[in-house]
């Protein structure tokens, strides 16, 4: 592994540029197509669930994706594929959930209008489309809609992705779940020797620094490369799954990491939460320095008219449109991406 490569150089260069798919989201044709239109618009990184299914379909997607470049010298390399963990509690994983048959027939259903994935039918929840942001349970005029963890055991994670192999780690941690992180850095063990990246997402919340730094010692007397704990990511996660609710959530994430900055943490540091088309000039506009974005339903509603179609290699003039349409998201970040060589391998129709 050499970090003056992309996506490693982007992380140093502050133009790393993370593609959320969501760390409960097991949509496989959406994720499919999410994966491919951002490949072919730059992004560094593709983060997904743990879920061995939607692992295999994302890898074949950025395959494809390459597939697509042209023969030059200057073809970046494919994004890191990453899944997403969590040692305890946390609401990136979990799911809606109600009993159908209790809704009375002269309900408005304001779940359906709420949902941006079209996760709810009058049958109840398809639960491969839900990644758990939570927005129509509030909305319930009797409260039927709760919310149930979504997560993998633990003790199972290490062999699955033994057996389903990834660039990258993401832990979603909490202060107080500090026995949970160690039981599950322990499960990991066998394959952290391999891994590329590493990177710890956290919120804003009391303790979280102390919590932070427990966790960072343990993770610098691992067994992960050198060049791996010289590149840990923190993510600092402002407003969770809120990007494509209004311009204003980016200003959370922003201070949250003017804050965490302060903390001198070894590595690069990460907005998400709430991010979208306003978090790169806010970040420069407060004079924190950040390694990049990560992008997760602000990304997602921007091509969302494309990727819930049909698989888009079959769909040439929706596939160049949604991948337009990317780019200029990823453009925010690096502002020189035809100098970056993508621009010349995306031979797609206009």
């Amino acid at each position: 592994m050499n970090c003056k490569d992309r996506p490693y150089r982007s992380l140093s260069t502050g133009s790393w540029f993370k593609l959320i798919g969501g760390a409960s989201f097991q949509d496989l044709p959406a994720l499919h197509n999410l994966a491919l239109v951002y490949t072919l618009a730059g992004a560094d990184c593709v983060d997904v669930c743990a879920d061995p299914a939607v692992i295999v379909q994302v890898a074949e997607a950025i395959r494809l994706a390459r597939g697509m470049a042209s023969a030059e010298k200057s073809t970046p390399g494919a994004p890191l594929l990453m899944v997403s963990l969590n040692d305890g509690a946390d609401p990136h994983f979990r799911k809606a959930q109600f009993p159908s048959f209790l809704c009375p027939s002269e309900c408005i259903r304001p779940c359906l209008q709420i949902c941006p994935v079209d996760a709810i039918t009058s049958e109840g929840v398809i639960a491969e489309r839900c990644y758990g942001c939570g927005r129509c349970a509030p909305v319930c005029p009797i409260g039927l809609i709760t919310m149930r963890p979504w997560e993998q055991s633990v003790q199972d994670i290490g062999t699955m992705l033994a057996a389903h192999p990834v660039d990258a780690l993401e832990i979603h941690t909490h202060s107080g779940n500090w026995a949970g992180f160690q039981r599950l850095w322990a499960g990991l063990a066998q394959i952290l020797p391999g891994l590329k990246l590493v990177a710890v997402s956290f919120p804003n919340e009391p303790g979280i620094r102390e919590h932070i730094e427990q966790v960072c010692t343990l993770i610098l007397a691992s067994a992960l490369s050198e060049e791996v704990k010289r590149n840990l990511v923190w993510q600092v996660d402002g407003l969770p799954m809120s990007g494509d609710l209004a311009r204003g959530t980016a200003r959370t994430a922003v201070q949250f990491a003017a804050h965490v900055q302060g903390w001198k943490l070894p590595g690069h540091l990460q907005l998400a939460g709430g991010t979208n088309d306003t978090s790169v000039a806010l970040a420069a506009s407060e004079g924190v320095h950040i390694a990049g974005v990560g992008y997760g339903s602000y990304a997602r509603r921007l091509v969302r008219t494309e990727i819930d179609g049909g698989p888009l290699e079959k769909h040439p003039a929706l596939l160049s449109q949604a991948v337009r349409r990317a780019q200029a998201l990823v453009r925010q970040l690096k502002p020189d991406i035809a100098q970056e060589g993508i621009t010349p391998w995306l031979k797609l129709p206009s």
